[in-house]
């Protein structure tokens, strides 16, 4: 049987329990193999303050050290230029010849997907798996990519976001329960996210 391989990318700024319950709900429910976490080095679409991606791949290190389906992607790190997806997906694509690539996105970012680099030619390298996101509608279906390949998934809905995790960091506040003891440690001591100090270089 082929590998049936999840592609789960993002600027995991930082990596927190949303993302691992939300990657974990989507292996199980289609019965992936594995689901690589693939760290933006340059995100085109860049939102807030964007910690140095050497931490942001250590803090996907060790949010997924002790998960033998999630397995850590560098790929878009030996990449000059902005992380695009489509680019990401022709090298897996290249890497896993006999695997069938499964691209996870949230709904509110395949709500955007005709702003993507190349949105129309995605499907041709991996089905998408949409996943539903708290308080955003489903969003319709890009009228360039083939209906059979996008998959619409309803997951655990789970109400936290690297954005208003950033803003309790800011401001000195907790995040526990919010990260991965390994990821907290790691921020605390690299005082990432800091407002007095910017991200840690």
């Amino acid at each position: 049987m082929p590998l049936r391989l999840g592609v789960f990318g993002g600027s995991f700024n930082p990596i927190h329990f949303g993302h691992l319950l939300a990657a974990d709900d989507v292996r199980r429910r289609l019965r992936l193999d594995q689901v690589l976490f693939v760290p933006a080095c340059s995100p085109p679409h860049r939102r807030g303050p964007l910690a140095p991606y050497r931490h942001r791949l250590e803090m996907t290190r060790l949010a997924i050290a002790k998960q033998p389906e999630f397995v850590l992607c560098p790929i878009e790190g030996n990449r000059p230029g902005l992380s695009y997806t489509v680019d990401t997906l022709c090298v897996l694509q290249s890497s896993y010849p006999s695997a069938s690539l499964y691209l996870i996105v949230g709904a509110d970012q395949y709500r955007d997907v005709a702003s993507w680099h190349r949105p129309e030619v995605l499907t041709d390298y991996a089905r998408i798996v949409v996943m539903s996101r708290p308080g955003v509608a489903r969003p319709r279906l890009f009228k360039r990519h083939d209906p059979k390949r996008v998959l619409f998934s309803t997951v655990i809905p789970v109400g936290i976001s690297a954005a208003v995790i950033r803003v309790r960091l800011a401001k000195g506040r907790s995040v526990r329960y919010m990260l991965p003891a390994g990821v907290t440690a790691y921020v605390e001591r690299r005082r990432l996210y800091r407002r007095t100090t910017g991200s840690a270089s």
